[in-house]
């Protein structure tokens, strides 16, 4: 009888720190759960941080390509402008079908 007290002892011992060490990785489940949050939103934050920075590096690109130097660039500079125009006009003839 001595010997299945014992042995009922050390199974409720082992089955309260089950239950301890069940609650520790729960908590660290949690923990780890709010950080991965964390994270994502980071890298959300990050890429749009990294669209903005094309879309400028875009406009720089751009800008530069209008300023006036080479010969070369200035051939540039006359295409862009005539696509620019291309661009309009198509605009423009959209509009009128949507308004018709």
């Amino acid at each position: 009888m001595n010997e299945l007290v014992t042995k009922t002892e050390a199974l409720i011992k082992k089955a309260k720190k089950l239950s301890e060490r069940y609650q520790a990785s729960e908590e660290a489940n949690r923990q780890l759960k709010m950080e991965i949050e964390a994270l994502k939103n980071s890298i959300e934050a990050e890429k749009g941080k990294a669209d903005g920075l094309k879309n400028e590096l875009k406009i720089v690109k751009l800008a530069r390509s209008i300023q006036p130097g080479t010969p070369d660039e200035d051939a540039n500079i006359t295409e862009l402008k005539r696509k620019i125009n291309e661009y309009i006009r198509e605009i423009d003839s959209c509009i009128a079908m949507l308004n018709d």
